[in-house]
């Protein structure tokens, strides 16, 4: 039997404990396009995933056998190609404490000025009740869309989910100044310090 404090804190751990999956597809570093990238075009990509991978010769490949393996490849069938990743990068996020974090400044949203989106990042988030929430980041950095709508967010949203994706360490230190969440020297100590791990 629960009392109404215990009835508070099973509501509050259950709203706290709504998410299944954060997974997040996104481009490695800055790039320029000609055209906009509409988030539902990044939606079929990851869709795809985890077939978003070319495939290259392995590095010990001699150089003078390259021209023939490209003239015939089916002369090279004992060649095991390497599997590398494109431009673009699939990641989960599997931390349960980030999850919590992620779900609790989604409620925190306000409607924004809708805006024609040039996409980078686009994260599906999977709920435990079955549904899923979508967020779309902007080439500008502090331009997203939840569900296909504009909104703001806190600054620390996107850090989370940049920073544990990985996104950061795809761009040099000095286009962290890009990044507006980075303006606090919390979150720009941390993205310095991935720079410096290997990828």
């Amino acid at each position: 039997m629960c009392n109404q404090k215990d009835r508070n804190t099973l509501t509050e751990n259950n709203q706290l404990d709504k998410i299944d999956s954060i997974l997040v597809t996104y481009f490695c570093g800055m790039i320029d396009t000609n055209v906009a990238i509409k988030c539902e075009r990044l939606a079929e990509i990851q869709e795809q995933h985890p077939n978003n991978y070319a495939y290259a010769l392995p590095e010990d490949f001699p150089d003078e056998l390259i021209d023939a393996y490209l003239e015939d490849s089916s002369a090279f069938d004992w060649v095991k190609l390497e599997r590398v990743p494109t431009e673009l990068i699939d990641t989960f996020i599997v931390d349960n404490d980030v999850w919590n974090r992620v779900a609790e400044l989604l409620e925190k949203r306000t409607p924004a000025p809708d805006f024609s989106e040039d996409a980078r990042m686009f994260v599906t988030i999977k709920n435990k009740n079955g549904n899923s929430d979508y967020l779309c980041f902007d080439s500008r950095s502090n331009r997203i869309k939840y569900n296909n709508k504009a909104y703001s967010m806190d600054k620390e949203l996107f850090f989370l989910l940049r920073y544990y994706s990985g996104y950061y360490s795809w761009f040099d230190k000095s286009n962290l100044d890009w990044f507006e969440e980075l303006r606090d020297t919390v979150f720009y100590q941390k993205a310095l310090k991935i720079l410096d791990e290997p990828l």
